[in-house]
Formats: structure tokens, sequence, C-alpha cells
């Protein structure tokens, strides 16, 4: 016999999932797809989410019955739940998914477990055939061949990036994933670590690239979040205009802008921050949006975002830094950590502006997140949310 699996709810809850699993509804759990928060997969969702619905159903269409025959049908299935354990029901149900988008996996060749493991930015993780992964933190790319969703029911190519807290199975041995930053993962089964990147700075905050990215505020490169890399002007702009709350009114402008050395992707946020006067680029003609983003042009930018101005003598841009420090922004030793470097890594941006939303505006009794609140930018249960993530 093995090993009883039993989830820590009543036990009806526990004999209907193991029916409903067993019996190869697996298609039926992707009409309620896990959130960004919550695999599909995770025992947390097939506890508060799948299995809820699943008897909130029964509850509405056949409370009687039910409640006749209770005692009968957990008996039964009690005898299906004491068959299978945890791993085994999770497993099957990635067998039927893989098997319903035409991939023949077995059942044994599913490892019976993930497990959480850390890797720095540029490692390259071959994946075996089988093998699960679930990026936690930080942000990858499939590099080589392909993976399923199993949180979508998708097939995902090349390029594609890999989505936080969602559940990926490598339907054939080889296929490559790149990390884009430095990650933590959830692994089942074989792989192959094909190289580590060597960046000269480690990052530090992955964790405030993550909870700015589940508040629509950082997305990162085409690549990933590429932390241990320096800004450009452009990404600094674009961080800018999204923590002034203004993104959707800045894609929406029609206006134009004089400069040369503008890319189509940031185009209407350069016009956008023209007109307002949040930029007048390096010369008359150019950006720089290539530009590596210094220490005090985004210090500078972050000072405007909490209503300082510049123009008005708040402050000025040689000495950014250290009104960025009597704001709050930083401390006086990582203001002098930067300057020793002489870099403004990507890393720092996104520590600097999570700081940033948590302080109050000029001569304000509100924090610079209670206006992307009010502008509906975000909502309170994601940024508590996103506050209980932190470290």
């Amino acid at each position: 016999m093995k090993p009883k699996y039993t989830f820590a709810l009543p036990k009806i809850f526990t004999a209907v999932s193991a029916f409903l699993l067993v019996t190869g509804t697996a298609a039926f759990a992707f009409s309620g797809a896990g959130t960004g928060s919550d695999p599909l997969i995770s025992l947390s969702y097939a506890k508060n989410t799948y299995i809820s619905e699943i008897l909130g159903d029964i509850k509405a269409n056949a409370q009687n019955e039910f409640n006749k025959t209770n005692d009968k049908l957990n008996k039964s299935l009690d005898d299906i739940n004491n068959m299978y354990s945890g791993a085994e029901l999770e497993n099957e149900l990635a067998r039927q998914t893989a098997k319903a988008l035409g991939y023949n996996i077995q059942e044994k060749d599913i490892s019976p477990r993930l497990v959480v493991d850390a890797f720095t930015n540029g490692t390259k993780l071959q994946l075996a055939k089988t093998t699960e992964i679930c990026v936690t933190s930080g942000s990858a790319q499939l590099s080589s061949g392909s993976l399923i969703n199993l949180s979508t029911g998708k097939t995902i190519t090349v390029g594609s990036p890999i989505i936080r807290n969602q559940l990926y199975i490598s339907p054939s041995a080889g296929n490559v994933i790149t990390l884009t930053s430095p990650v933590k993962i959830n692994i089942s089964g074989t792989y192959t670590k094909l190289n580590d990147g060597k960046p000269t700075y480690n990052a530090k905050y992955t964790a405030y690239a993550d909870a700015l990215n589940d508040l629509g505020l950082f997305s990162g490169s085409d690549t990933g979040y590429n932390l241990e890399r320096s800004s450009t002007r452009a990404e600094g702009l674009v961080m800018l205009i999204r923590l002034l709350g203004e993104e959707d009114r800045a894609l929406k402008y029609k206006g134009t802008h004089p400069f040369k050395d503008v890319p189509q992707w940031v185009d209407r946020y350069v016009a956008y921050a023209y007109e307002k006067g949040y930029t007048s680029g390096v010369t008359a003609t150019s950006f720089g949006s290539q530009n590596t983003l210094s220490l005090n042009d985004y210090m500078t930018f972050l000072l405007r975002a909490l209503e300082y101005d510049d123009k008005k003598g708040d402050f000025s841009w040689a000495t950014s830094g250290e009104a960025a420090v009597k704001a709050g922004i930083v401390t006086a030793n990582e203001l002098d950590d930067i300057r020793k470097r002489g870099v403004l890594y990507r890393d720092d941006l996104v520590y600097t502006s999570y700081n940033t939303l948590f302080i109050n505006c000029k001569n304000e009794s509100f924090r610079l997140c209670d206006k992307l609140l009010s502008a509906g930018i975000f909502t309170e249960t994601k940024l508590s949310f996103v506050q209980n993530q932190m470290p």
C-alpha cells in the first residue's frame, strides 16, 4: 500500500480531488488557470482554488444528493486516495496534460517532486525529457527547443520568456533555458548546467525587481531583468513615467519630438516626456537613448516623481544624490557604494524605485504609492501581496 496523501482539509476535499485527477479531467482544470502568484499545478492552487470551485458547483447543484451519499462517496473515494501519494496526483495531472497536447509521457518518466534551487545570472540549464520547472524569482527565457506551459496548456518556443510562478515541462531531451538574472527555481527531474555567467557585479535586489514586475512598473528588457548591467537613459525615462502613473497617457500621446536617435519602442514615451518637460535631451536633436543612465540622472528622475522641482531650486542635477539621501531613497553608504564603482546597475534602479514608492511626496502626507493607487495603476490587494513577499 502506498502512503496516503492527505491535504490539511476536510476528508471529502481530498476524495473529490483524487477522483477528478485520476479520471483524466486535466482539461477541466485549465478552464480556471492559476494566477501569476499561484501556479495551476501547485498544492496551494489545488487547496484554495481548484477544489473549492469544484465543491462550490457540487453544493449549488446537488446539495441534497450530496448530503445523502456523503458517507458512501467518502468511503469509495478514500480507497482511491489511499492508492496515490501527493506527488503521484500532481504528476498524473502533468502526464494527462502532456498527453492531451500530443506528447507521450508516462507516469514512470516523471520525477516525484519539485525541489528548490538557486542559480546565477547567465546560467544555462539543459533539461531532460519530462523535467519540470517553476521559476519563483528572477527571469529566464527559452533559448533552445520548446516547453509546455502546464499553467496555460500552451507550447512555448525559442525566445519566449519563462513566466514566474507558472509550471513548465520539457517534452523532450535537450531543451535549454537561459537565466537572465539571479533565479530561484523549483525543478523536478534531470538537468545539466551548461555554464555559469560571471558578471562583474552580482545582483542583490531580484526580489525588488519581482515586486515592481508584479505591480506592473518593471518588465525588464526583451531578454529578462538583466539586473547586472547598466541602464540606458531610455529605460530610466520609461521607469519615471511609470512611477508617475502616466504610462497609458504616454502611449496614447500623438505629438512629436525633435530627436533623431529614439528607437520605436520608446518613441511615445520620449515624445510625451518632451512635451511635459520631463526631459530635454542631451542636444537639440539627440535624446541619448542608448547612453548609460548615470546616478545623478536617475536620482533626478526619482526626485521629480516625488514632486521635487529642480527648476525651482529644490535640488540640482549635481546634488541629486545628496537630495535622494535626504528624501530617503538611498542611504549615504549606498550612495557612496554606487559612486565608488562608477556604474548605476539595473539592480540599483529597481531597488531605489521600490524604495521611492513608500516615500511621501514633497510637503504632502501621502506616498508615491498612494498616488498610484488613486490612479488605479495597481490595487491595495496587489500592493499588500507584494509587500508581504519582500524579504
